[in-house]
């Protein structure tokens, strides 16, 4: 499959279940982002769980994260080892 000759060619390794502590770190960290949005009386939320699933993921399994969007996990996750392009 493409896919996975792509994963073996770039060194990539997929984590296909994520753990209970995984969920809950996203959880609490999804929660704290709601709350200080809400206290600015700003718009609504502009994420979504799956963006503190994917930072959670990294972080707890203290794996580095490639994304184009540094700030949002920097702000969430500031102990977490980010690459961009």
């Amino acid at each position: 499959m493409m896919l996975d000759e792509f994963f073996h060619a770039t060194g990539i390794r997929i984590e296909w279940e994520s753990s209970e502590e995984i969920w809950r770190v996203a959880g609490r960290t999804f929660q704290g982002y709601v709350m200080r949005r809400s206290s600015k009386k700003t718009e609504l939320p502009r994420r979504i769980l799956a963006d503190f699933l994917i930072g959670a993921h990294a972080a707890v399994l203290r794996y580095r994260l490639l994304t184009l969007d540094q700030c949002l996990y920097r702000a969430a996750f500031p102990k977490l080892e980010i690459a961009t392009l």
